[in-house]
């Protein structure tokens, strides 16, 4: 509790410190701030704004909140709405973009020279220390140096949980006691902490790690999620982890111009890096290797049903025990998947009416033993 409400104070600073801090340094100049599209990126800027959309939806972070919602109204009245003060809180953020570009930079003192492409992502920090008061410059930088701390240790907590809970205890050790899973929860946030603290090092542009994340979430997560909750019948594990790795080495050999490697599979279009850069992809295959994911999933899965119900496949080949008898007595009719579908069992009704019988048991208790009493003492006295 005490975290969420953490989290909601950053918030509202940052969505209410950016339109005061806009208004503080905006100079009244007018410069366009709308550049265009050329026809040749048309593939490549549809492609972004498909994996954006759909890459932003199995996150972790987006789950834990809905997954832990009353129920599914709420949670759907969650989403909703947290779609529209995504889209409200990032207006303060362009605002500032827009006053960047309108500054004149050269004339700045402790700047003198105008920024160019490579120095956008300065804009804020720039705002904040050239342009705005002390106390607005202590207030924003405090925001936001604090947002940044609270989403860092709260991803680094959940991947680290994750694994050792999904990866650690079910796969390699099931009977793992407590204390090994804690020491196994603490090695691994020591090794996700190393890892984050090379990556950040080594990258330079936090933008560009984000679209990295929800690059590969839409590629390698997208087609799970939608295939597991909509399709579970129409597919196994054999088909999930075929689609899934095909999938992860298409996307490494398309080259990813962030981490700084060109691309082996060129598809049509490719431009060429220029002075020692990399080259980058103008066709969609984000959406080309996630339709491959998905296709794979669906094929591979029938193919598996296929053999296996024909009598080609046995259960000695069965290496991940898809149609061994323990899981089939586990499914339903329905499909021989339905225990990958992650169900709310939490009795949250069961538990309120429970509580609420057991509250009135115990007062209608109270109120007999209190008139048993009174009568038993009334009557032995008398007596």
């Amino acid at each position: 509790m005490r975290m969420c409400h953490h989290s909601i104070f950053q918030r509202k600073i940052l969505i209410f410190f950016f339109p005061i801090q806009g208004k503080m340094v905006f100079n009244g100049e007018n410069k366009s701030v709308f550049g265009t599209i050329k026809s040749e990126d048309a593939a490549l800027w549809v492609d972004h704004a498909i994996y954006m959309m759909c890459g932003g939806i199995p996150w972790q972070a987006y789950f834990q909140r809905v997954l832990s919602s009353r129920d599914a109204k709420v949670a759907r009245t969650l989403s909703v709405f947290a779609g529209f003060g995504c889209f409200c809180a990032a207006i303060p953020a362009v605002v500032v973009g827009v006053i960047t570009l309108n500054t004149d930079w050269a004339s700045v003192e402790g700047v003198a020279h105008e920024l160019n492409e490579g120095n956008y992502k300065l804009a804020v920090p720039l705002c904040l220390n050239y342009l705005c008061p002390p106390v607005i410059t202590f207030i924003g930088l405090g925001a936001v140096s604090a947002a940044v701390m609270s989403s860092t240790d709260s991803s680094v907590l959940g991947v680290s949980c994750m694994f050792t809970r999904n990866v650690f205890q079910r796969v390699f050790y099931p009977k793992a006691t407590d204390k090994q899973m804690m020491w196994a929860l603490r090695v691994t946030i020591v090794f996700n902490t190393c890892a984050a603290m090379v990556i950040a090092i080594t990258v330079k542009s936090v933008y560009g790690l984000y679209l990295i994340c929800s690059d590969l979430v839409f590629v390698l997560l997208f087609p799970h999620l939608v295939l597991v909750i909509h399709y579970p019948h129409l597919v196994n594990r054999y088909g999930m982890v075929v689609g899934f790795f095909t999938a992860f080495l298409l996307r490494a050999l398309s080259g990813e111009p962030v981490l700084g490697y060109d691309a082996i599979l060129k598809f049509p279009g490719y431009a060429e890096g220029e002075d020692g850069k990399v080259g980058h992809q103008k066709f969609p295959f984000r959406l080309v290797c996630m339709l491959v994911h998905l296709l794979l999933c669906l094929a591979v899965s029938r193919l598996t049903d296929y053999l296996y119900q024909n009598g080609h496949m046995t259960d000695k080949m069965d290496v991940l025990k898809e149609y061994s008898s323990e899981n089939t007595n586990n499914n339903n009719s329905n499909g021989n998947n339905k225990d990958v579908v992650i169900e709310n069992t939490y009795p949250i009704e069961a538990l309120k009416n429970e509580s609420a019988n057991g509250t009135s048991n115990g007062v209608a208790n109270g109120q007999n033993g209190h008139t048993n009493g009174h009568t038993n003492g009334y009557t032995n006295g008398h007596c």
